[in-house]
């Protein structure tokens, strides 16, 4: 398909949410909170992850089965298209300054042309949600093919545009602090199985302290993800864990979500705040409701050149 044809897809629905389709498949974003625990023992949202949902028919496809269906020529135009539907539908939410997270596979586009057309798709859509790019974090996800040093430029390239990098899956290896040299994200997401095996005694617990401080005394946020039990909470109060995610805080919500009602944005957003001590009580998150809604067209293009 060409670039041109798969934008041109993009619509909103009656709702204010927008969608798109690639085939016979629907796409949609699933929303899921990043929180920060507050002094006065609150759960706050400071970031949001998009995760694309996929469904043919009105039946979902799991995103694995979706991306491995998506022919070869398509796949930097759906990766990108991907990141402009999450962008777009963040901006419905009308948060202040809460952070988007969104996926990325630089692998897609090695070429400076590619990396520069990228960019640019991406501000535009930044720029048609309302969100700074400093708004928006870029998960740079790794494949054993990938060229460090294209990573690299990669990574500069968006930091020099204003966006923010994220890495994930971090388990303190030596390839894992060379990617940190590498990219310098902002936001690193803690592989939960790596840090429940150094939580098994003191001296690991004394570790991941120090590992921590040093990460947010260089301004680098760490994110204890995959939360599902509560003695996750507790370790992450223990060890000065700062942002939390994870089915047992809430699960993703296909746009547009219900997270004002439970987690409304109700005092000025202050990313500097300390993590408290104390335990709230566990909220409750329904499900996400099914909706068939009916499409309609964008109207218009995005901006003046259009985001084809």
């Amino acid at each position: 398909m060409s670039e041109r044809s798969i934008f041109a897809n993009l619509v909103r629905e009656a709702d204010g949410s927008y969608s798109t389709v690639y085939g016979p498949f629907k796409l949609q974003s699933a929303l899921q909170p990043i929180f920060r625990e507050t002094l006065n023992y609150h759960l706050r949202i400071d970031a949001f992850e998009g995760l694309i949902r996929a469904s043919r028919s009105g039946a979902p496809c799991a995103p694995a089965e979706f991306f491995a269906l998506v022919q070869d020529e398509d796949r930097a135009l759906i990766d990108s298209l991907c990141r402009s539907l999450h962008i777009l539908n963040a901006g419905t939410l009308a948060r202040r300054e809460a952070i988007l997270l969104v996926n990325f596979h630089p692998g897609l586009f090695t070429t400076p042309n590619a990396i520069r057309q990228e960019v640019d798709r991406m501000r535009l859509a930044a720029h048609e949600a309302g969100l700074s790019p400093g708004r928006i974090a870029c998960e740079i996800r790794e494949h054993p093919q990938d060229d460090p040093d294209v990573l690299a430029r990669f990574a500069d390239r968006l930091r020099r545009s204003g966006f923010l990098i994220a890495i994930d899956s971090y388990t303190g290896d030596d390839d894992d602090l060379e990617r940190v040299r590498r990219l310098r994200p902002a936001l690193v997401k803690f592989e939960s199985a790596w840090i429940k095996s150094f939580a098994e005694n003191s001296a690991g617990l004394a570790l991941l302290r120090v590992m921590i401080d040093q990460f947010v005394a260089e301004g680098v946020r760490p994110i204890f993800c995959s939360i599902e039990e509560p003695w996750q909470i507790d370790l992450c109060r223990e060890i000065g864990v700062p942002l939390m995610q994870g089915y047992l805080l809430a699960r993703p919500e296909i746009a547009p979500t219900t997270f004002d009602l439970h987690f409304p944005e109700t005092v000025p957003f202050a990313m500097s705040d300390e993590p408290s001590s104390g335990m709230p009580s566990p909220p409750a998150h329904p499900q996400p409701a099914a909706a068939d809604m009916q499409s309609r067209r964008l109207t218009r293009q995005f901006g003046k050149r259009g985001l084809w």
